[in-house]
């Protein structure tokens, strides 16, 4: 058989099957892992990180967590080949730290893997939330949509931006395509997530708000002040009917409410 000039039938062997019912994603998807010079990575970075047969979807997780027997021992060292990627020379630039990672030849196969998926992003113009999806596709040959999050509430730990002391905030990750809906449906997770996870045991869950919340306060302070509980009902304006039993009941709830 005759090989045609510029034949690209052999990209027909690095093909991403791709599994999700969301048009949105399976278009983001699609567009990065058809490319051509993604593809003509692939064989470099399964040789790379040891691929010789596929791992189920199913099975990525575990895979990665290093719950595979005999396989991604930390012990293993890597290095990144810089050749492969045009944009290395920005990278150095822009990012000196990370650059001065990647070049090291000492660094742990996990994290030789994290920083090259990070430097894939970084060179195909894609956002973070593709690397998990590219680990996919470096493993299973394949990819789905229940790692890849263009819109997802997460805690973050600023501590990682130099921030210091720093305590892990609720964020959401927005993308071009988020909907408002995808961010409604993130914040009721947001909510959920900081009444379940008790790293976050400091964001108190006050759903409730106080009505009278601002009155209550002022009459907690004209008590700390010493008036009595009557005193401080006389001074309410004569179109307010309050007893001294209604501003004590107030005091009380503000001072549960602070003690929460």
């Amino acid at each position: 058989m005759k090989i045609r000039k510029n034949d690209k039938t052999y990209l027909q062997d690095f093909k991403i099957d791709i599994h999700t019912d969301n048009d949105i994603y399976f278009q983001d998807l699609a567009l990065f892992f058809d490319k051509e010079r993604f593809l003509n990575l692939l064989p470099y970075l399964r040789k790379t990180y040891e691929v010789v047969n596929f791992f189920p979807l199913e099975d990525f997780e575990r895979l990665l967590d290093g719950s595979e027997k005999g396989w991604f021992m930390e012990e293993t060292k890597r290095k990144i080949n810089l050749s492969k990627y045009t944009r290395s020379k920005e990278v150095e630039k822009e990012f000196p730290e990370f650059y001065d990672f990647i070049q090291s030849p000492g660094n742990f196969l996990p994290e030789t893997l994290d920083a090259e998926c990070s430097l894939i992003c970084y060179e195909f113009k894609r956002p973070p939330y593709f690397i998990d999806t590219i680990k996919q596709a470096i493993f299973c040959g394949a990819v789905d949509d229940t790692l890849f999050k263009p819109t997802e509430a997460r805690s973050v730990d600023f501590s990682l931006l130099g921030a210091w002391p720093a305590l892990n905030q609720i964020a959401i990750f927005v993308s071009p395509t988020s909907t408002y809906e995808d961010v409604k449906e993130e914040f009721r997770k947001a909510k959920e997530l900081m009444k379940a996870d008790k790293g976050l045991s400091y964001y108190q869950n006050q759903s409730d708000i106080t009505p009278n919340i601002k009155k209550y306060r002022k009459w907690y302070w004209e008590r700390i002040k010493g008036k009595t509980y009557q005193a401080i009902a006389d001074e309410c304006p004569e179109n307010e009917v309050v007893t001294y039993l209604n501003v004590l009941k107030a005091v009380k709830i503000y001072i549960k409410l602070l003690n929460h």
